[in-house]
């Protein structure tokens, strides 16, 4: 089910970082941002969408001051004290290639399971978001990584993959910011560690 603009390039992290073991549910968000986005309203356990690239971060940095941190991002999604994204203390969305490494959770596959006990796509979601943490975790713990709604990570996208890369933080600039894991509207196809 690959793309042609799919290939596999060698990635090392040397960073440690946090992710959620959940998507962010709508209650969370509307309880932080005092605002909910969300089209399927009537779920405050399913994930928020409907939410832009500057939404998350707002959310981040929302986050960020309430537990203490300093924020990661300033106004315009642009990082504040810092020139990379790994030496932001606060929350953050992660690096496309964080993202990728949480959502495989130790696996080389396409999936970290069989699709439909994994994700919430087109054929088992009835289109519309689901609760989340109802489908199997991977081996790390986490849930919803493929299906559900899209995620958001840090990077600028549309760029090519080279050659082996430590700690990528993507473009500097670009047309869009990167999206991975699919979501209930899409097919099988979307639902893949790897698109």
């Amino acid at each position: 089910g690959r793309y042609r603009n799919e290939s596999q390039h060698e990635v090392t992290l040397t960073q440690p970082f946090y992710i959620g073991k959940y998507e962010v549910t709508q209650e969370q968000y509307e309880s932080l941002m005092g605002k909910q986005p969300s089209l399927f309203r009537n779920c405050k356990t399913c994930p928020v969408e409907r939410v832009t690239w500057l939404d998350a971060i707002r959310f981040a940095n929302a986050l960020s001051a309430k537990e203490g941190f300093d924020s990661c991002y300033d106004k315009n999604g642009l990082l504040k004290n810092t020139s990379t994204v790994y030496a932001c203390s606060g929350y953050r969305l992660p690096t496309e290639a964080e993202w990728e490494l949480a959502a495989r959770g130790g696996s080389s596959a396409a999936r970290y399971g069989q699709v439909s006990e994994i994700a919430w796509y087109k054929t088992n979601s009835g289109r519309k978001t689901q609760p989340v943490g109802r489908k199997q975790a991977n081996k790390f713990g986490l849930h919803d990584m493929l299906g559900n709604v899209w995620e958001w990570c840090h990077d600028w996208g549309l760029r090519a993959y080279g050659p082996p890369q430590l700690d990528p933080t993507g473009l500097q600039a670009g047309t869009g910011k990167v999206l991975r894991g699919g979501c209930v509207g899409n097919g099988i196809r979307h639902a893949r560690i790897s698109n």
